[in-house]
């Protein structure tokens, strides 16, 4: 009986623990990359056979490292086999790294236990294609412990963490090293715990009957010196393309730096501040400032004032601890003049060296450009404040000797009964009035549009407003034949606080507008609420009619002042074009909004909505559910 766990060639077995760590090496890295760069079905062919033939080759050579006198050869079938395996358990782990959907602790879980059986069953495979005079026994606690290491390999990929890889490629991290060794120690544990619990019998019987032929154990020891070879060839040649590609990215890198700092339409500077010395700058540096780089060493010598030299030197400061910086600097050119530049100062830690860079953009034509918008817009707020302060002189030095005009044309009105001269002093009366209204418009418009005009906060009854105001339109209504409705809903509060003056100018000129280009039909004013907390709420007003509308590639022109869409209805609709635009920057005024829905010949709808308080403590939130809703008034011809 031999015993063979006291009796090992301690070279190979040696030999075998380092072709073990080689493969686990090359595999961790090639796998690597496989996460990294989602490689194809061949590159995991490659790897899986690489860590298959190199698991195999361990455990070959770690068996030829017993000490035996018996003469062994190997069958073919089995022997192939027991390669195979490890090459197909390797493919399914692979491939379950190589994709983002399959890299779950689960699957990562089940590829391990793959592998983990193709590894054992790799060993038995190569156990049972060993033939000699003799008999084989194993113990079972061998088999157990051989198995229990090889379960470490499904416990590491279930914890694997993404974050293993989450910096830059490096072949030599100590997590891989770390990793490497551990599984090594694994799998060639795994293969000695087995082999220590196995012993030999010598007899006179050779053990095989069959007729597949054998290999011979110096044709096998020949395979597996090949396999190592090849294992050691494929780290070589990894090594080498590892450091080409190392060398390669620096290169390119070194090319890509040089171009951009030489090609830099920018001014670049590289300064080591602890020697206060400078390093390298660019053409463009010397051909807008005419320094060269010898001429730079007291950089802070081309600035124009000294706070842009205290503020340059603590910028300087605030890169070397790490942090970028963004001035704007005036800098001394050698022919004398001035530039003025945009300038980002940031740090490159090289090694232990740290850099300062200055990179800095002329920005001198657009300050300049800056200088000259903010002078022209302040001429042109003064030739609007200017523009305002006109009208409104005007408005009121021609309204005082108007309304003089007007007084004395009502008294002449009372005075005389002649006819003629009636009806003139009436024509006279309303040319006063139409001149009245549109110098109105333009004092406030010239208010508005000058910040000029206050809101006033008082409680008025709103729905006695609405009435007033739809009152004021009754006659002219009924003189075109029109129906003019009021309606206001149920909740709309009685007593509500705001602007009533400028509420009912509103009103009035949005209900004025809809008569005026109403030619027959209905106008309609419906008034809604949505109550808040508070006693705050939406009031809702819309001015419907069933006018001659306006085409939707016009409506954006609406609010324009001193605008008519067509200059052919001028004589037929008169106005200044000035109570849409007076009405949007009243709505505006106070925090509401205008909005306006058309069609040409349906008619058109004016909606706008202000925020307002209820004036009614003591309001219920409605009025009585007896009275209708809808409240008309309605106005028809005779």
């Amino acid at each position: 009986m031999l015993q063979h766990p006291d009796h090992y060639r301690d070279l190979l077995v040696l030999f075998s623990v380092v072709i073990a760590l080689l493969s686990c090496f090359s595999a961790l890295d090639l796998a690597e990359r496989l996460i990294r760069e989602r490689r194809g079905h061949k590159f995991i062919f490659m790897l899986s056979c690489f860590l298959g033939t190199g698991m195999w080759s361990m455990h070959f050579i770690g068996m030829r490292a017993m000490r035996t006198e018996m003469t062994i050869a190997y069958g073919l079938p089995l022997l192939l086999l027991s390669l195979l395996v490890p090459i197909a358990a390797s493919y399914a782990l692979f491939l379950l790294f190589s994709s983002p959907f399959t890299r779950s602790r689960f699957f990562l879980a089940f590829g391990g236990v793959l592998f983990s059986s193709g590894l054992v069953i790799m060993h038995y495979c190569g156990i049972l294609s060993m033939n000699y005079y003799g008999a084989y026994e194993q113990s079972l606690l061998s088999i157990l412990t051989s198995f229990a290491f090889a379960l470490v390999v499904p416990m590491i990929a279930y914890f694997y963490n993404p974050g293993w890889i989450a910096g830059p490629y490096n072949m030599f991290t100590l997590k891989k090293v770390l990793l490497v060794l551990v599984l090594t120690a694994c799998l060639s544990g795994s293969h000695y715990a087995a082999m220590a619990g196995v012993s030999f019998s010598n007899s006179s019987t050779f053990n095989y009957t069959g007729t597949v032929p054998l290999l011979p154990d110096s044709l096998l020891g020949v395979l597996l010196g090949g396999s190592f070879l090849l294992i050691v060839t494929l780290v070589l040649i990894l090594l080498y393309r590892d450091r080409q590609r190392v060398l390669f990215s620096a290169s390119f890198n070194e090319q890509r730096y040089t171009a951009l700092f030489e090609s830099s339409p920018d001014m670049v500077l590289c300064i080591d501040p602890v020697r206060k010395k400078v390093i390298s700058s660019n053409p463009s540096l010397q051909h807008m400032t005419g320094y060269q780089k010898e001429e730079l060493s007291d950089y802070n010598s081309i600035l124009c004032t000294p706070k842009d030299k205290a503020t340059l030197k603590e910028a300087v400061k605030r890169a070397v601890d790490g942090y970028s910086s963004k001035l704007e600097l005036e800098i001394l050119l050698k022919d004398g003049g001035t530039m003025i530049c945009s300038t980002t100062v940031f740090p490159l830690v090289h090694d232990t060296q740290k850099l300062v860079y200055l990179v800095a953009e002329d920005i001198t034509a657009f300050i300049q450009f800056q200088q000259q918008l903010i002078v022209a817009k302040e001429a042109a707020e003064s030739a609007d404040r200017m523009k305002s302060e006109f009208l409104t002189t005007m408005s009121h030095e021609i309204r005082t000797p108007l309304n003089g005009i007007i007084g004395i044309n009502q008294l002449l009105a009372e005075d005389i009964d002649n006819q003629e001269l009636q009806e003139l002093l009436r024509l006279q009366y309303n040319s006063s009035q139409a001149l009245l209204s549109v110098i109105n418009d333009v004092l406030d418009f010239s208010r508005l549009d000058s910040d000029g005009l206050k809101l006033q906060n008082e409680i008025f009854p709103l729905q006695t407003l609405l009435g007033e105001c739809s009152n004021l339109f009754e006659a002219a209504a009924k003189e075109k034949g029109l129906e003019l409705k009021l309606g206001v809903e149920a909740n709309v509060p009685e007593m509500v606080s705001g602007d009533s003056v400028r509420i009912r100018q509103i009103l009035v000129n949005l209900i004025g507008n809809a008569v005026k280009f109403t030619p027959g039909g209905e106008v309609s004013v419906e008034v809604g609420y949505s109550g808040t907390q508070a006693g705050e709420g939406e009031y809702t007003f819309k001015i419907k009619d069933t006018g001659i509308g306006i085409s939707p590639d016009k409506l954006p022109l609406l609010f324009q002042p001193f605008t008519q869409l067509d200059a052919s209805n001028n004589r037929l609709y008169p106005g200044t074009g000035l109570g849409l635009a007076i009405c949007r920057k009243l709505v505006e005024l106070m925090n509401g909004r205008i909005m306006i829905e058309s069609e040409p010949g349906r008619g058109t709808e004016v909606i706008f909505c202000l925020t307002l308080q209820s004036g009614d403590k003591n309001y219920s939130g409605g009025r009585e559910g007896s009275e209708a809703a809808i409240k008309p008034l309605k106005t028809e011809a005779v």
